[in-house]
């Protein structure tokens, strides 16, 4: 008999963590060497130097894209160290991006689309916009749910820029059911109650610098990427 309830508490244990496996929370970690093969748009092109990735604009560029392999589930957290190393460093991540056809190859504009085509592109698309640096531009930090060219769910700013350049910051970007939320060295600037949540997809980082009169490109160093979901 106690053979029989030592069988059976060691079924029952095997079948919690079991589920628990199933169940628990995943981590995925990017390293640079990854992170160098994404897809990529306009000119710009990355550099692994040790554990970090360099990523710059080249001339003619009008922002340079990194654009991930896998779509992402709705809820999840992406945790990442950023550096603007230019003094025209725009940084932005667009995450839950979603085109028209999720199941085929992601599509771009053709290598000769002007500015206004690549910004209709982007605007076609569903996503989420959060710019961290955007002093060159002068503007402030602000993070937008875009739904169309014509429909945005949301639209925050911020009333002071939060970065500078030269200096490694820690980024959390986060969704969980209808709770989104942005957080530089663990204080949250965005926190964002979404009723009608995008689905899950794909994450892409952006550099941009800045154009007219005088053009200085973007740099930016990237490294230690974690998602969990």
């Amino acid at each position: 008999m106690k053979n029989k309830i030592s069988i059976t508490t060691f079924s029952i244990l095997l079948t919690i963590l079991s589920s628990y496996g199933q169940t628990g929370i995943k981590q995925e970690k990017i390293t640079v060497q990854e992170l160098s093969t994404w897809q990529t748009f306009d000119k710009g092109k990355s550099t692994i130097k040790g554990n970090t990735l360099i990523v710059e604009e080249t001339a003619g560029s009008d922002g340079y894209f990194l654009i991930s392999p896998k779509i992402y589930n709705k809820d999840f957290t992406l945790r990442y160290k950023v550096k603007a190393i230019s003094s025209s460093t725009v940084l932005i991540t667009l995450f839950s991006v979603l085109q028209d056809d999720e199941n085929g190859e992601f599509k771009l504009p053709a290598e000769t689309a002007t500015p206004r085509e690549v910004w209709n592109w982007r605007s076609d698309m569903k996503h989420y916009n959060l710019t961290i640096n955007n002093r060159s531009h002068g503007n402030k930090p602000f993070f937008f749910k875009n739904n169309s060219q014509l429909s945005k769910g949301f639209n925050e700013r911020l009333s002071d820029n939060i970065m500078e350049i030269g200096r490694w910051y820690d980024v959390e970007i986060g969704r969980k059911n209808n709770s989104l939320w942005f957080k530089l060295d663990n204080k949250t600037y965005f926190n964002v109650e979404d009723c009608n949540p995008l689905k899950g997809g794909r994450l892409i980082f952006r550099i941009s610098g800045t154009t007219g009169e005088k053009t200085i490109l973007a740099k930016a160093a990237i490294k230690d990427i974690e998602i969990t979901f």
